[in-house]
This record gives structure tokens, C-alpha cells and sequence, in this order.
């Protein structure tokens, strides 16, 4: 992202323009170029159809985020294919801001990589998590399929279920993936990639607690006709499963570890998490012994499949 635009519509500028001049000023500090779109263009941006194509939408200007307070405004930017950010303040407070994803409610406190992030996704850019010596670890974007096949050597087919052979069908899912589940919750399972080549060589992340981790707490016990019920075990609360998988030709080289414990600080300290939980194969025993090394704490184990959970320090 080169420049934040700020879009205003002038009957709300008592109210919106004392944050937006103190966000242009804070923008400008932290590298981000940024101005105010001026009222004779923000006219042709409303009247004249054409002008957004002939006059926004040139060369250097893709790079551009618009930060817009009103339903108009953002239709006409969004409708021409710029990247757009609602603006909410007292003047605008029952305006709809569609079709923007994201809204700003007090712009000058926002950071430069908030603003980045918020770019990226109008352009269907990869969000960059974070980086470690050796790695960087991204979102996947749609061509990574290839690779995330690769991923699966026969070693991990014995504990993991592979992306099946419908390329059209797995295409499918991958770009749904995408487009929903990291837009929705903000993180997902990233694509490691490795520095030295720019190659993908694992998956690594969070994702939403299933099967062992939901079971309800007035579950009814096991028990077989005429047995005496035996209760069921409750699995802890924990707010997201991590999990990971490591090319076959980059295992043993310390990047799980190296990747997992960025990882996990990021989920506790970026994403609020308080308890993540894990499973494994008690067979995968490297798996078992990398959750271990990170403090993960089994809490039950049910046929071979060992459960564990990891609180926030």
C-alpha cells in the first residue's frame, strides 16, 4: 500500500474531519503517505461515472486505500475496483457502509500494518504472519495447491488424510478456504515458506475446536446394554486447534520447532488465545515429542489418538 485516500462527504465534516486530519498526520509519521481527496473531485467521483476509471483507477493508483463515510462514496470507489475502508464517526452513525469489509471508528489510531492488512485483502493479497530466521510464514494463496500436495509423503499419509486427486474439486475447496475462513476469523492454517528458495515446505496454524474438543459436558456415558455407565471425559475449553506439517525433505532440520514457537506466541499474544489444543497419533511418536518440547499437556487419549492443550504463560 502506497497512500490512504480519506473520502469525505462534506455535510459530516464537523464531525469527521478532527480524527481524519489527526490520522493523515499519524500516517505521515509512520511512512504511509496520505491526504484528502478535495471536494471538486469527490463531485465527479458522484456525477460522472467515467471519472473514476479515467482519473483514479491509473497506474500507481491500485496501490491506493480509500477511506470512505458513506454508502455512495464507497459504491462508486468499490464499484470502479478501488480498495475501500469505511470511516464510522458521530455524523455518520446511521449510515450504511457497504460495501466496505472493514470500518474504522477512530482512524488515527490505527497502525500502519492494520492499514496494510486491510489493503491486502481488497486485493486478494496474502496476509504475511510473521517471519523467523529461516522462514516466513504467509496465507496460502490459490496456485500453492501443488504444493500443499506435496506435502504429503507416505509418512504423513499414515497419520494425516491427504487432498484427494479431483485437482478441480481441491481448487475448489483451497479458494473457498481462502475467501471465507480468513476473512471470517482473522487466522487459519498459513503456508510456511522457506527463505533460502521461496518454496513452500509446510502448513502450520489454527483452526476451529471439532470433534474431541466439542463434546458437551452432559454428553451421555458409554455404556453397553445392561453395563454399568462409565462417565465420559470432558475436554478442557480451548479456543483453537494447532496443528502443522513439515516437507519430508526439510524434517529434522528444526523448523517445526523453529516455526511452532513463533506460531503459538503470535496466537497468544496477536490473537487472544488463552488454552490451544493439539492431538497426535501416540505412533507419530516425533509429533508426540515436538508438542511436548513446546508444553503441550496430554489431558486424554482415546483409541491411539493422544489429546493435549497448551495455556497462555
Amino acid at each position: 500500500m502506497k497512500k490512504a485516500v480519506f473520502v469525505l462527504e462534506e455535510k459530516w465534516s464537523g464531525a469527521s474531519l478532527p480524527d481524519a486530519q489527526e490520522a493523515v498526520r499519524r500516517y505521515r509519521e509512520f511512512g504511509v503517505d496520505a491526504e484528502f481527496m478535495v471536494p471538486g473531485t469527490i463531485k465527479n467521483l458522484l456525477t460522472e461515472p467515467e471519472f473514476v476509471y479515467k482519473n483514479l483507477m491509473v497506474p500507481g493508483t491500485i496501490n491506493f486505500l480509500y477511506i470512505a463515510d458513506s454508502g455512495r462514496l464507497l459504491e462508486a470507489l468499490s464499484s470502479a475496483g478501488a480498495a475501500v475502508c469505511g470511516y464510522r464517526h458521530a455524523g455518520n452513525a446511521g449510515e450504511e457502509l457497504r460495501p466496505a469489509d472493514y470500518v474504522l471508528m477512530e482512524p488515527q489510531w490505527v497502525d500502519r500494518d492494520s492499514l496494510e492488512k486491510i489493503w491486502q485483502r481488497q486485493r486478494n493479497l496474502p496476509w504475511t504472519i510473521l517471519e523467523t530466521d529461516r522462514c516466513v510464514v504467509r496465507e496460502f494463496v490459490p496456485e500453492d495447491l501443488d504444493a500443499i500436495r506435496d506435502l504429503y509423503d507416505e509418512q504423513a499419509r499414515k497419520f494425516l488424510e491427504p487432498p484427494s486427486d479431483v485437482s478441480s474439486r481441491e481448487q475448489e475447496i483451497l479458494d473457498s478456504y481462502i475467501r471465507k475462513v480468513y476473512r471470517l476469523a482473522g487466522y487459519g492454517d498459513w503456508a510456511i515458506v522457506d527463505k533460502a528458495d521461496g518454496r513452500l515446505i509446510g502448513r502450520m496454524g489454527f483452526s476451529f475446536p471439532s470433534g474431541f474438543w466439542n463434546k458437551a459436558a452432559d454428553a451421555p456415558p458409554d455404556a453397553a446394554p445392561g453395563a454399568s455407565a462409565k462417565p465420559r471425559a470432558v475436554p478442557p475449553q480451548v479456543d483453537a486447534m494447532f496443528g502443522y506439517l513439515i516437507h519430508a525433505r526439510m524434517r529434522g532440520k528444526g523448523i517445526a520447532t523453529e516455526v511452532g514457537k513463533a506460531v503459538l506466541e503470535y496466537g497468544f499474544t496477536q490473537l487472544g488465545f488463552e488454552c490451544v489444543g493439539a492431538d497426535t497419533s501416540v505412533l507419530n511418536k516425533i509429533s508426540v515429542k515436538i508438542l511436548e518440547s513446546f508444553g503441550f499437556v496430554p489431558v486424554a487419549e482415546e483409541e491411539n489418538q493422544r489429546y493435549y492443550i497448551l495455556k497462555v504463560r
